[in-house]
């Protein structure tokens, strides 16, 4: 319960589990026929709801794990929920509002559809309660008597704003955030083609002016000679684009970024002939959704790196979490270079400013450590609390 979202959600949902219930004694207290049952029964039913709110406070889960567990019990909390309702007179119970807890929580933690399906369920329970049981007992009053139909409708009506709105608050600041992300990767596609692309182009055209000179003064063996360096640049400029390409081909929307990231490797891996390892700690932590996008092209422009520059015949790419941090690591036993000559490199020789960048936008950092023929590690470390869904 360390990460922001699920414990100001969590924190939300306790304090709303505790109101209700104080609601709910509240109610047995001031308005006795409510409840129309025996005082002690109620007192054992308050008293054991009151423990049982309790554990559920202080026995937190990791809901963004989505696990077969979780869903159990969130089914569990929502059937005792219900059952409580209707053995206490159903729309006439005092725990009308504590039983859509179990709804809020899928609304705040789970999918749209999970809080919808709970709160159709329980709308129609009570429907199909004072229907049917009010043919065999008075404690439960025809549908169409007194105010049963109006607090059908305000509870079906309730219940239904509380699944929906939640979700959709959460959906538009996801998508807002995701068009922002959108802006910042076309302004860094724009630098990296003015840095790259463009820089490679106004080289070949000083190029081949200089052997259209050379081949006008007959100089044919240092025309040939620049023909071949401009074959090198068009090659190199090529594999910059395919893999440029490749990069932003590569998904996330429907696949984690492990699964994203993997199949980057392997493909960049078949593509270079360079052997690459990939390793994760399990369980790995679920991120924002701009998170995973930074943190897939900060492993893509470092492979890029690598291929440029490194003249490697191994990489290790390396996903883990730690207690505060999520960190990657792409290690090469490539030939290496001098930190203190980093500053002198021209723009577009290589992507560690637009690595830099990245993390320090999520709040994280850049720790480079190298030297000439030990390779290069490129490490970035996250804040986890600025980084966790």
């Amino acid at each position: 319960m360390r990460y922001r979202y699920e414990k100001e959600a969590y924190q939300f949902l306790a304090v709303y589990r505790f109101l209700s219930y104080a609601l709910a004694v509240l109610f047995s207290q001031v308005a006795p026929i409510m409840s129309a049952m025996p005082t002690v029964q109620l007192y054992i039913i308050l008293g054991t709801l009151g423990v049982y709110s309790a554990l559920k406070v202080f026995s937190p889960l990791r809901w963004q794990m989505r696990g077969t567990m979780t869903y159990l019990i969130l089914s569990g909390d929502f059937l005792l929920c219900i059952l409580l309702v209707i053995y206490t007179n159903g729309l006439n119970s005092i725990f009308l509002l504590y039983s859509l807890t179990p709804i809020m929580t899928a609304a705040l933690l789970f999918e749209e559809k999970v809080a919808l399906s709970l709160a159709a369920i329980a709308s129609l329970s009570l429907s199909l309660t004072h229907l049917f049981l009010s043919q065999f007992t008075t404690r439960f009053t025809w549908i169409m008597q007194g105010y049963n139909l109006t607090l059908l409708i305000v509870y079906t009506l309730f219940s239904f704003v509380v699944a929906t709105v939640p979700y959709r608050i959460n959906l538009n600041i996801r998508r807002r955030i995701e068009r922002e992300a959108i802006i910042e990767e076309r302004r860094r596609i724009a630098r990296e083609i003015h840095d790259g692309v463009a820089q490679s182009l106004s080289y070949l055209n000083l190029k081949t002016k200089s052997v259209s000179d050379l081949l006008t003064s007959k100089d044919t063996v240092q025309a040939l000679t620049e023909l071949n360096e401009i074959r090198d640049v068009v090659q190199d400029t090529y594999e910059d684009i395919r893999e440029s390409i490749d990069q932003l081909s590569t998904e996330i929307r429907s696949v984690s970024i492990l699964a994203a990231l993997g199949n980057y490797v392997r493909e960049f891996s078949s593509n270079n002939g360079i052997p690459v390892k990939f390793e994760i700690s399990k369980p790995f932590a679920q991120l924002s959704p701009v998170a995973e996008l930074q943190l897939l092209r900060i492993g893509q422009e470092a492979l890029t790196n690598v291929r440029r520059h490194a003249m490697a015949s191994g990489v290790e790419v390396t996903l883990r979490n730690t207690e505060d941090a999520v960190e990657m690591i792409v290690k090469d036993d490539g030939q290496g270079f001098e930190l203190e000559e980093l500053e002198k490199y021209p723009p577009g020789y290589h992507g560690l400013t637009i690595i830099k960048e990245r993390a320090e936008g999520l709040g994280g950092n850049l720790f480079i450590t190298t030297a000439p023929g030990q390779g290069t590690e490129v490490k970035i470390r996250l804040p986890v609390e600025k980084v966790r869904l």
